[in-house]
């Protein structure tokens, strides 16, 4: 009799005690998953990862820390057995378990001697899911024009180096999914229907964020007119898609405009300076012309040769200065060619701009001449001035203080 005692109360301290105590003091559980060689601790545990991991960490009594004694109960199947059990701080140790990704999200139980201890809960996400759950923003495609790369939806082809896409992407999940899913970029011509399909890859800390930035540049270079897609991909799914369109020169130049003009001033010391109206004589060491130009269609950029001519009184050719290469947009671009010696300025009446022979505008150096009005109310129109943006913001200036 005391010896069947004996081992009922042996059975008692070794195998339901460490259980009730285990039970008692609580328990953490961390799901992560395994993915191209990285561990990513978070869930839902994504359907193309490569293993899942579970880590308990609870109290173990010395009786109760035998690898063999704990396993995975999950509904319809096998026990998975621990792979290891380490310590981790105190008398606390993390039961480790590892096994391949289910079909469906599920909750398991962690058994000690085929008890339960804990639960486990596992929550996997679909591609469906994933997919829905990603989205592209400040999807951008850029031209290269000379040393530049600027946004566009319209570029001259003439002069381009080549064309570079980039969008944000964001997951409501890491990325982690796409290693498997893949990112590709395809660059279509709608003019000869080649399409160039460049994939797109992540690094690791990439992968591992909810956002990042993606770029990705065209194989082929634009030579002549015509209109490109550029298509985000996922897997086989168009995500988001823009269009881009090359056009020709001439088609450029022609709507190239003249917004406004500006005096560029400065002395021999100071600062370099911006001033509407035409200055006085001898009032700067140096004097040069600005103009204002822009395109005329929406998101144009494009390159073109701006030339400066001076307009020499008495003389009936024009004497060009210089001509330069400049990139213009559909914003106001600034094109200060340079100064010129206030000493020089008394033979120039004024500066002319040209494209390709066009006048896109004149600034003269002569000042606003005054009104000559007559017995009727009107007044003579003056002889040799060219009007501008300039003058016709100080005859406002005028007018206005006329009325108060």
């Amino acid at each position: 009799m005391w010896r069947w005692a004996k081992r009922w109360i042996d059975w008692v301290r070794d195998d339901l005690f460490p259980l009730v105590r285990t039970r008692r003091t609580g328990f953490t559980v961390r799901v992560s998953y395994e993915s191209a060689g990285q561990l990513h601790t978070e869930q839902p545990v994504p359907w193309a990862a490569d293993a899942v991991v579970v880590e308990v960490v609870l109290r173990l009594p010395l009786a109760a820390r035998r690898k063999t004694d704990f396993a995975l109960q999950f509904p319809g199947s096998r026990p998975v057995a621990a792979e290891s059990i380490r310590p981790d701080t105190a008398d606390r140790h993390r039961i480790i378990f590892r096994f391949p990704v289910p079909n469906l999200g599920t909750l398991g139980e962690l058994l000690w001697k085929l008890q339960p201890i804990a639960t486990v809960p596992i929550t996997v996400l679909t591609s469906d899911a994933f997919i829905a759950g990603l989205s592209f923003t400040n999807q951008t495609i850029a031209v290269r024009l000379g040393s530049q790369s600027l946004p566009t939806r319209m570029f001259v082809v003439e002069g381009c180096k080549g064309l570079v896409t980039s969008t944000v992407l964001n997951s409501a999940h890491s990325l982690a999914p796409l290693a498997d899913l893949g990112v590709s970029v395809e660059f279509s011509n709608e003019r000869t229907g080649h399409v160039f399909t460049i994939p797109v890859t992540l690094n690791a800390s990439q992968r591992a964020s909810h956002e990042t930035l993606l770029t990705a540049v065209c194989p082929r270079v634009p030579r002549r007119p015509g209109s490109w897609w550029v298509m985000w991909r996922i897997g086989d799914k168009v995500l988001a898609a823009d269009r881009v369109e090359a056009i020709a020169a001439r088609r450029f130049e022609d709507g190239v405009r003249l917004l406004d003009t500006r005096f560029a001033v400065a002395d021999h010391t100071g600062p370099l300076r911006v001033v509407r109206g035409a200055p006085a004589a001898g009032a700067f060491a140096r004097v040069g012309p600005c103009f204002l130009v822009a395109g005329s269609e929406s998101g144009v950029v494009g390159l073109c040769r701006l030339a400066v001519f001076a307009v020499l009184p008495g003389v009936p050719q024009a004497a060009q200065l210089l001509d330069e290469e400049v990139l213009i947009t559909d914003a106001p671009t600034v094109f200060a060619p340079g100064l010129v010696e206030s000493i020089d300025l008394v033979r120039i009446a004024a500066f002319e701009l040209r494209l390709n022979g066009r006048v896109l505008g004149t600034v003269a150096l002569s000042p606003v001449p005054p009104a000559t009005l007559t017995a009727e109310g009107g007044f003579k129109p003056t002889q040799d001035f060219d009007w501008s943006p300039a003058a016709e913001d100080d005859l406002l200036k005028r007018l206005g203080q006329l009325g108060s």
